[in-house]
C-alpha cells in the first residue's frame, strides 16, 4: 500500500505544477466570463444561439431521449443477433440511460426490463453447461455478465449464481491477472504516454474490478483492488494533448484518439456517470474537456461530441447554467432532427450505411441520449461503486 501513497502524493505534486494561477470556474453561463481558451472561434460563434435554454427545448430533449431509447430497444428486438454482437454493450447502451437519471419510474422500469432481456439472452446458453468446464478465454465475456446479473436480477436468482460460478472458474483457469486481462498493468503504466487504445482497454477492466468488489461471491485476486487506484494515479500525470497543439487541429487522428479517451477517464471515479465528478478529482481532465469542447463540436462526430457534453453534465453543469452544455444540447438536438428524428439515421461526412456495423448504429442513440439527459447524481455511500472510489481517493463528500 505504501507505493500507492507515494504515487498519489507524486500525482498531487505534479497536478499542482500544471495548475493555473487561478482556479477554473465550474459552470459558466456568460461566454465573456469563460477563459479565452474555452471560447469558440469566430466561425463557430456565428452558428450558436445566445438565447437562454427554453422549456420547449427541454421538452424536445425529453422527446429525443425517449426516441433514442426506443430505437435501441427496437433494434435489439428486430435483430437479436446484435445482442451477442455487442455483448455487454447491449446492456450498457440501455442501462446507462438510468445512471444519475432524473427519469420517471416507468421510464427506468422499461429500460431495466429491456436490459434484463439482453442479459438473459447472453446468459442462457451457459446455464446448461458445467461451470467448472469454463476456460480462460471466456473470462472477459463472463465477468461483465456476472456483474450485471447481480445488478439486474432479483436477489438469489439462480442465474446469477450460475454465471458467477462459471466466471470464477474461467479466472481460475487463467491462473493470473495478466493472463485473464491480456495486459501487464505495471508494464503499460511504466510508459509515460501509453497508447490511448491500450488505456481504453485498461479502463474497462478497471470499471469491472471496482464493481466486482461489491459482490463477494465474484472471486478475484486481491490485486484487482489496486487496479483502480493505480490507473487513476497514472491518469493524473498523463498528458492529454489539446487540438490547438496539432497542425490539423481537432482533425488530427492522434487528437481524436486522445479526445475519445478523455471522457472514458471520467468513467472511473463516476462508475460511468452514476456518481459525482469534481474538478479537483483531475483539474487537467476538466480543463481538457473545456478547452477542446468547441473544436470537437466543429469536428462533426456526434458520438464523440456527445461524450464531451455528457462529461460536463456530471460536474453539475446544465443547459440552464452553462453555455457549453447549452450549445452542446442544441447541437445534439439539431443532429437528431436533421436525421428525421431518428438517431440511427445520422451519418458523418462521407459515411455510408455500408460503413456501419451493429455497434456503430447503436452508438449514435446511446451517446446522443447520454449527452441530453438531466442528472440526479447518486451519492457515493459505503457499499456502492462511488463509495469504493471515494474511499481510495480520500475525498469524502
Amino acid at each position: 500500500m505504501t507505493r500507492w501513497i507515494f504515487f498519489t502524493s507524486l500525482s498531487l505534486v505534479l497536478s499542482c505544477s500544471y495548475a493555473p494561477a487561478w482556479p477554473d470556474p465550474l459552470c459558466v453561463l456568460d461566454p465573456a466570463q469563460m477563459p479565452e481558451s474555452w471560447r469558440p472561434s469566430a466561425e463557430v460563434q456565428k452558428s450558436l444561439n445566445p438565447a437562454p435554454w427554453s422549456q420547449s427545448e427541454a421538452k424536445d430533449a425529453d422527446h429525443a431521449i425517449e426516441s433514442g431509447l426506443n430505437e435501441m430497444i427496437s433494434y435489439f428486438k428486430q435483430k437479436p443477433s446484435a445482442v451477442p454482437s455487442l455483448w455487454d454493450d447491449s446492456i450498457e447502451a440501455l442501462i446507462q440511460v438510468t445512471h444519475s437519471g432524473a427519469n420517471k419510474p416507468e421510464f427506468d422500469a422499461k429500460v431495466r426490463y429491456a436490459a434484463r432481456d439482453n442479459l438473459t439472452a447472453l446468459i442462457t446458453p451457459y446455464l446448461t453447461r458445467d461451470a467448472e468446464s469454463a476456460k480462460c478465454d471466456e473470462f472477459e465475456r463472463l465477468l461483465p455478465l456476472a456483474i450485471f446479473a447481480h445488478r439486474l436480477y432479483p436477489a438469489k436468482d439462480t442465474r446469477t449464481g450460475a454465471v458467477t460460478k462459471r466466471s470464477n472458474a474461467a479466472y481460475r483457469d487463467c491462473g493470473s491477472l495478466e493472463a485473464a486481462t491480456g495486459y501487464d498493468l505495471q508494464e503499460v503504466l511504466a510508459e509515460k504516454q501509453a497508447h490511448p487504445k491500450d488505456l481504453l482497454e485498461l479502463h474497462i477492466w478497471c470499471l469491472w474490478f471496482i464493481e466486482a468488489e461489491l459482490y463477494p461471491d465474484i472471486e478475484l485476486p486481491v490485486e484487482t483492488r489496486d487496479y483502480g487506484p493505480a490507473l487513476w494515479t497514472y491518469f493524473q500525470t498523463y498528458r492529454l494533448t489539446g487540438a490547438s497543439e496539432f497542425e490539423d487541429g481537432a482533425r488530427d487522428e492522434e487528437f481524436i484518439e486522445i479526445a475519445d479517451l478523455a471522457p472514458h477517464i471520467a468513467h472511473i471515479p463516476t462508475g460511468t456517470h452514476r456518481f459525482p465528478l469534481y474538478m479537483e478529482d483531475s483539474p487537467g481532465l476538466y480543463r481538457f474537456h473545456r478547452e477542446n469542447f468547441y473544436p470537437v463540436l466543429q469536428l462533426g462526430e456526434l458520438d464523440l461530441f456527445a461524450s464531451f457534453v455528457d462529461t460536463l453534465r456530471q460536474y453539475g453543469c446544465t443547459a440552464e447554467n452553462d453555455v457549453q452544455v447549452r450549445d452542446g444540447a442544441r447541437y445534439l438536438l439539431k443532429a437528431f432532427h436533421d436525421s428525421n428524428d431518428r438517431w440511427m439515421n445520422y451519418r458523418r461526412d462521407g459515411e455510408t450505411d455500408a460503413d456501419l456495423n451493429d455497434y456503430n448504429l447503436i452508438h449514435y442513440p446511446w451517446t446522443g441520449v447520454l449527452g441530453l439527459r438531466v442528472r440526479q447524481v447518486e451519492q457515493p455511500k459505503p457499499g456502492t461503486y462511488g463509495g469504493i472510489v471515494r474511499r481510495w481517493l480520500q475525498q469524502p463528500r
